[in-house]
């Protein structure tokens, strides 16, 4: 259901709070184990915006964000939280409520039908984002069928090549142009720090805590939170500014790092997977020696 909402563009929103898995897995115990999972979900040539909230205020603003990107991108929106913030209690700044009305993107009223026509997936503005018409639209050509098999811009079905492939292309566009749609990442630059942290979701006060022990141990550190995927030109800077990123992340696979990998192969060498998983909470000393540990190797440092 999920491929065939991103293949017919339709908005949705879906949370989900993650929790230790595989299988059962603990179900009271924390993880940021989907982000694979949700990010590429369907059966294939799909890749979806994810939003990652670090804070409960940032859960917050992300549930009434997610349905503004969810209209104007015309697409499938992921939330994804985890046990530590969704069962735990937090104390939290005030919550910011939105000051404008929800965004509801390319939507053709009847009298723009009648001035330009409607083709429900043609690529108008070359952003990859068609326009829509809402049910009920008070004109002949307003009504389209939704499917998710092959079709045309007029959202006829349809198995010619040239359209499928036309198609799968101005989805990859939309996609593209979503980067500019998310929350942009946190970004703290440090002055002459060879290493940088990247990070997501409620580990943002075990990091910074752990950067102060590290500062003290020596060993200054950049920081970039990302807040959702795809990633903006933000995260592919802060990874040329440093000799080593260190991807910290509570999964045992890496996950967050191995999509950065793939997203700028150019620099892949720069990037290490310092992924911990136990189902607790990730705290400062746990970060601090997973640091400690990988920077004594990059040294050949065998000290204590």
């Amino acid at each position: 259901f999920v491929g065939y909402g991103y293949f017919a563009e339709i908005p949705a929103v879906i949370w989900d709070v993650q929790r230790v898995g595989p299988s059962t897995g603990l179900p009271t115990r924390t993880s940021q184990g989907d982000l694979i999972s949700c990010y590429w979900l369907s059966h294939g040539d799909t890749r979806h915006v994810c939003l990652l909230p670090g804070s409960v205020a940032e859960c917050f603003e992300f549930g009434w964000r997610a349905f503004d990107l969810a209209e104007e991108l015309q697409t499938p929106i992921f939330v994804l939280s985890d046990l530590d913030l969704g069962m735990n209690l937090w104390m939290t700044t005030q919550f910011d409520y939105p000051s404008e009305p929800m965004k509801r993107g390319k939507v053709m009223t009847a009298d723009q039908i009648e001035q330009s026509g409607f083709h429900r997936y043609k690529d108008v503005d070359g952003d990859g984002i068609p326009y829509r018409t809402l049910p009920g639209t008070d004109h002949p050509l307003a009504a389209y069928l939704t499917r998710g098999s092959g079709h045309d811009i007029d959202a006829i079905y349809t198995e010619d090549p040239e359209n499928w492939a036309n198609n799968m292309e101005r989805l990859h566009r939309k996609f593209e142009s979503a980067r500019e749609f998310v929350p942009e990442p946190v970004v703290d630059m440090v002055p002459g720090a060879e290493l940088g942290l990247v990070a997501f979701g409620s580990t943002d006060m075990a990091i910074k805590e752990a950067r102060d022990i590290l500062r003290e141990a020596g060993i200054k550190s950049s920081y970039l939170r990302l807040r959702a995927l795809p990633s903006n030109m933000k995260l592919h800077n802060f990874i040329a500014q440093h000799d080593r990123v260190y991807v910290i992340e509570m999964n045992m696979d890496g996950q967050l790092h191995k999509l950065i990998q793939l997203e700028i192969p150019e620099m892949a060498h720069r990037v290490r997977s310092a992924a911990f998983s136990d189902g607790l909470p990730l705290t400062a000393e746990i970060v601090t020696n997973i640091i400690q540990s990988m920077e004594c190797d990059e040294h050949g440092d065998d000290s204590d």
